[in-house]
């Protein structure tokens, strides 16, 4: 059985439940069918928690519980995607969950197999394995129309995890150089030049259409850029930083790099950042870094803050990743390529390396 069949089976066997449940006796006389639909909310019903403790005797004992305080899901409705910019406690049970979803135009609601093409009826009742990401379709009473969502629950980095800081004597050891490199942009006509080097080389960069140059950080930037799990021979970039010292919130923007001989132009996009609950905030300064498969903003003021979204939300994310004490708030981050993350107090010039201890 093809793809394509399947695919078209699912569609008329939703369709055909929806518009059964819209007929009143035999009367269609003032029966509306809408073509359109959405997702246009995502909760958490119930999410089971498991703790396991050891007492002295060696006895272990495992605690079943409901996890009480849910995240807030976001639905971005342009690259339809559904996720939690607040990650889950780790010792959540993904594989049941129950959550509720609304639709627009009572759209209905089918759940991607974890194996096959196959789609099942989406149950308000029925627990549904998130341990992975999940692709809910949602289809038009019509049946004219459905969308496609990618669910991903964020989870917090496991308490099993943790950081251990070494100080590390800058005449004594090796030091990577991103630690000491400095971001720099300069506006033109109709983009910028870019240096993350320390001003030693540039590069010339555009804005994508519509984009307002003056919305462009000038000062305390961060830059970072990693792999773009969704493309091959693909990087994601992000900036951030302000366009004034007075500014409450940093200017964020991102570029998908596409590498190869037909690879298209890309160009820089503003990330608003007008939602001041998972705005990143002007923290003296940023450094933003990938480690340990997270993406963070360190400020000059200590804060640490963590994007789950490629850069369209931030968190505070100190119990996740706690600096080393630094005796000031005056502090750089960098990684190395071997994954380590660097540390250092600008105003004294002491260095901390920091290695996931598993």
């Amino acid at each position: 059985m093809n793809k394509r069949y399947i695919f078209s089976l699912c569609l008329m066997l939703v369709a055909a439940i929806s518009m059964t449940s819209c007929l009143k006796d035999n009367d269609t006389s003032d029966v509306t069918y809408y073509d359109d639909t959405a997702i246009t909310a995502f909760t958490l019903t119930t999410v089971n928690t498991y703790t396991t403790t050891t007492s002295s005797d060696g006895t272990t004992k495992t605690t079943k519980a409901t996890l009480s305080t849910k995240p807030v899901f976001v639905i971005d409705q342009y690259n339809h995607k559904i996720y939690n910019p607040v990650g889950l406690p780790a010792e959540c049970d993904l594989k049941h969950v129950i959550v509720n979803i609304s639709t627009k135009n009572s759209g209905q609601v089918g759940i991607k197999s974890l194996t096959s093409d196959s789609l099942y009826v989406y149950s308000s009742t029925d627990s549904i394995d998130f341990s992975q990401s999940r692709e809910l379709r949602v289809f038009s009473q019509s049946g004219a129309s459905n969308r496609a969502y990618t669910v991903t629950f964020n989870v917090k980095q496991s308490t099993s995890q943790s950081i251990t800081w070494t100080s590390v004597e800058a005449g004594s050891a090796w030091i990577p150089e991103e630690l000491y490199h400095e971001v720099a942009i300069e506006k033109t006509d109709n983009g910028f030049m870019l240096s993350t080097d320390n001003l030693k080389t540039w590069s010339s960069e555009l804005l994508g259409d519509g984009e307002n140059a003056s919305l462009l950080p000038t000062k305390e930037l961060g830059y970072v850029s990693m792999p773009y799990s969704a493309s091959i021979n693909t990087d994601y970039e992000l900036i951030a930083g302000v366009i004034s010292e007075n500014d409450v919130f940093c200017s964020v923007w991102r570029k998908i790099a596409e590498y190869g001989d037909n690879a298209p132009v890309c160009k820089w996009v503003n990330i608003k950042q007008d939602r001041a609950a998972y705005s990143l905030p002007n923290m003296g300064g940023v450094s933003l870094v990938r480690f340990n498969n997270q993406t963070y903003a360190i400020g000059f003021d200590g804060r640490v803050y963590i994007t789950r979204d490629w850069g369209l939300t931030w968190k505070e994310a100190d119990s996740d990743l706690a600096l080393p004490t630094t005796g000031s708030l005056n502090i750089k981050a960098a990684t190395d390529k071997f994954g380590n993350l660097w540390v250092i107090n600008l105003s004294d010039e002491k260095i901390w390396k920091g290695v996931i201890e598993k």
